[in-house]
């Protein structure tokens, strides 16, 4: 008999539900499965059970969750074989029939959970899933019968945080189509892609496992050959590269043998368990108590992890990996400021994920994101370390000689100093970061923001100052009268004063970018309001759908905003700017090259 399943060959008596990973392949073939109805083909009728291929998917489990990426049509018998009995979330990778058509048989896992089963996927995607099948996400009170409850959470291309792990969606070409594959932790699941830009490459570095589109020897418009998969596992270096979503051109075990070590054919049933390394984010003292120790800790808020914020986390790594210990950050969100004066609560300069992104950048390898409520508000300095810093294991504490903590900032570094013998912790204390004369801080990061001097922050912030946000239609004036602009409605808090910027417009779904420049302001030419706009023009050729979600990286400034007599005046000035400002962005390209070549 054709097809017989083969049973998972997984050493389950080793994996641990809080150290490892586990992959379980749940579909390794393409959309029309194998074997393929009315084919002849030997592979099609291979009495090797690794040939039977169903649709495309995975499971991931970790953290005792389990995580599905795509719900094929073949999803109902996946679950069945696998004795899935719980799903605490689902990524979608497209919306392509075979990936999503499965979705109304998650509905028995709705009724053993009363919170809607968590949905992650870009925003055409989610839509596109959202009109299939209305009747999952739109729902009041108790529905008329058994269907599924989801909520939908639309993805940008940043990381994000799901059980304790960093998810990094990865834009991927699949012929004319955008699709995202998913990195978690230290294993990568690509599938349906033609190709893999070099940003998105450089976002599987590192990697113990990757497992990627393969879908035959010769060439297709939309999907990886083989030849094309191997080049990019030998560029990566993964510790093992797993091929999937494979037509009936591969038979499994004639294409096995012309494969090297390290490279292997998916198969339904196949699973992989590999011990979790890299990041890791936890949002509770509970679910970081059994992973934490043994810990250098550096505590604080962080926002904009400034180049002061980057030396403390430099001497942190450098502590913890001669002495064994695990890099650790403890932060809060909100921000304290905002439910201890919230009249005057600072403008954060980073969102909590963008804060996530750069402690991963700078070596941390966890964080403990707690939420700053009125129990921790209330707890004393000694409070705090008996009850949160000392459970977590730490071996040491490494704060800035102004860190204050503990009820009405009761603590300070000489608090910490004088508990260490009491809890076993060294505590350490850095000095301040100052830029010509000044302290680095993140107040006086804002204040050059506020005063326009992006060149400044970005030396204090040892980067360029970025915003982000959605793209929104304007006014239509700058397509009839100037140039035409993209609008952005930021999600950012804390956009520059205003005036004409030199920017990077990145597009967040995608990775596209372009050289431009940004006007901040008021549009006084044609307007006497004080609605303010962030109005940006690619110098760059644009080609391909207008991007969604946009992120401006702030290069340099050019002038203030200006009134000017007319429309005429305006285009001319802004003809002039850009002149300037590829100026600018030559340099620094030329700068960039010259780095690449260095290193």
């Amino acid at each position: 008999m054709a097809g017989k399943f083969l049973e998972s060959t997984a050493p389950a008596a080793t994996f641990s539900a809080t150290r490892d990973i586990r992959i379980t392949v749940l579909g390794s073939g393409t959309s029309a499965g194998i074997p393929t109805i009315t084919c002849d083909c030997a592979v099609c009728h291979s009495t090797d059970p690794r040939d039977n291929r169903l649709r495309p998917s995975v499971l991931l489990e970790y953290n005792g969750r389990k995580v599905l990426i795509d719900t094929t049509p073949d999803f109902r018998q996946q679950a069945l074989r696998h004795n899935i009995r719980s799903l605490d979330a689902i990524l979608y990778t497209h919306a392509h029939a075979d990936h999503i058509m499965g979705l109304d048989d998650v509905r028995p896992f709705n009724f053993h959970r009363a919170e809607p089963i968590p949905v992650y996927a870009s925003a055409d995607t989610l839509a596109r899933i959202q009109l299939a099948f209305k009747y999952a996400f739109k729902y009041e009170g108790k529905p008329a019968g058994p269907v599924p409850k989801l909520e939908g959470h639309i993805l940008n291309g940043e990381p994000f945080d799901l059980f304790g792990l960093t998810v990094q969606p990865i834009p991927l070409p699949h012929g004319r189509d955008v699709t995202f594959g998913y990195r978690v932790a230290n294993v990568a699941y690509l599938t349906d892609h033609s190709e893999i830009p070099e940003a998105s490459l450089k976002l599987l570095e590192g990697l113990d496992v990757l497992f990627l589109d393969a879908l035959r020897h010769r060439p297709h418009p939309t999907h990886s050959t083989v030849a094309t998969s191997l080049d990019a596992s030998i560029r990566l270096k993964p510790k093992q590269t797993v091929f999937t979503h494979m037509s009936h051109d591969l038979g499994h075990e004639e294409t096995q043998h012309t494969l090297p070590e390290g490279v292997t054919l998916a198969y339904d049933g196949m699973v992989i368990d590999t011990p979790l390394r890299g990041f890791r984010v936890f949002t509770s003292l509970e679910d970081a108590l059994p992973f934490f120790s043994p810990a250098g800790v550096s505590i604080g808020n962080f926002d904009g992890v400034h180049t002061g914020h980057q030396s403390l986390f430099r001497r942190l790594v450098a502590l913890c990996h001669e002495r064994g210990w695990k890099p650790s950050v403890l932060t809060f969100d909100p921000h304290p400021a905002r439910i201890l004066v919230p009249d005057r609560a600072p403008r954060l300069l980073t969102s909590l994920a963008e804060r996530l992104q750069l402690f991963r950048q700078c070596g941390i390898e966890q964080v403990l994101v707690l939420p700053f409520n009125e129990d921790l508000r209330h707890l004393e300095a000694t409070q705090f370390v008996e009850r949160i810093v000392a459970p977590l294991g730490t071996r040491a504490v490494i704060v800035g000689d102004n860190f204050r903590f503990g009820h009405k900032l009761s603590g300070n570094t000489e608090t910490l100093r004088a508990l260490a013998p009491r809890y076993g912790y060294e505590s350490l204390a850095g000095g301040a970061i100052t830029y010509r004369g000044q302290t680095v801080s993140s107040s006086n990061v804002r204040g050059a923001l506020y005063d326009g001097k992006v060149s400044k922050a970005a030396r204090m912030l040892g980067r360029c100052y970025s915003i982000q946000g959605t793209v929104v239609t304007g006014h239509g004036v700058g397509s009839k009268q100037t140039v035409p602009t993209l609008n952005l409605a930021p999600t950012s808090e804390l956009p520059p004063a205003d005036g004409v910027y030199v920017t990077r417009a990145t597009d967040l779904d995608d990775n596209r970018s372009w050289a431009a420049i940004t006007n901040i302001g008021t549009r006084p030419t044609f307007e006497n309001g004080s609605d303010r706009s962030i109005e940006t023009f690619l110098l760059d050729s644009f080609d391909g759908r207008n991007p969604v979600h946009l992120k401006l990286t702030f290069l340099g400034r050019l002038r203030d905003e200006q009134k000017f007599e007319d429309a005429a005046a305006l285009k001319t000035q802004i003809f002039h700017d850009v002149k300037r400002a590829s100026a600018l962005h030559r340099r620094v390209s030329t700068l960039i090259i010259r780095n690449e070549k260095g290193n």
